[in-house]
């Protein structure tokens, strides 16, 4: 049966991270897209592409960050528990303060940001998250069904 879409975002955990104990994996807060949100999301990527004279297309991969970060600030509302990579930390030397410190299950030492709910900082976890943790949170967001799979109990 057809449903609407729930306005209220949903917690979920990336693939990746569902064998972890829970303090180790990171949630974000995703809002479902519904047939117009997706229809936005698009429309962040079709300025990405540029028309050649000789008739096909070119990626302006300025414009396709900038749409990735776009689609990634409309969707996803809250981050727990992200661990920055050291690059943005040295950047950043604030924001590794407010980190808290944990030894993973491996024995390494990781640094994470218990709450991003700020535009910015999803921006800049847009930016430096993996590609296919990125795609994934993106893609979904098209998915209810999939979404309330790696939703966190």
């Amino acid at each position: 049966m057809a449903r609407g879409v729930p306005n209220e975002p949903i917690a979920y955990v990336l693939a990746a991270d569902r064998g972890l104990p829970s303090e180790e994996q990171t949630i974000f807060y995703i809002k479902p897209k519904t047939g117009r949100d997706a229809n936005k999301v698009t429309k962040f990527y079709i300025g990405a592409y540029i028309e050649k004279d000789e008739g096909g297309r070119d990626l302006d991969e300025r414009a396709a960050n900038a749409a990735d970060v776009s689609a990634f600030k409309f969707l996803v509302k809250r981050i727990e528990n992200y661990c920055f990579s050291d690059g943005y930390y040295e950047k950043h030397p604030v924001i590794k303060e407010r980190a808290v410190k944990i030894n993973t299950i491996d024995g390494e030492d990781l640094y994470f940001v218990p709450v991003i709910d700020t535009e910015d900082m999803v921006a800049d976890v847009c930016q430096d998250i993996d590609s296919d943790s990125l795609r994934e949170v993106i893609g979904v967001a098209n998915n209810l069904n999939k979404l309330k799979e790696g939703q966190k109990k």
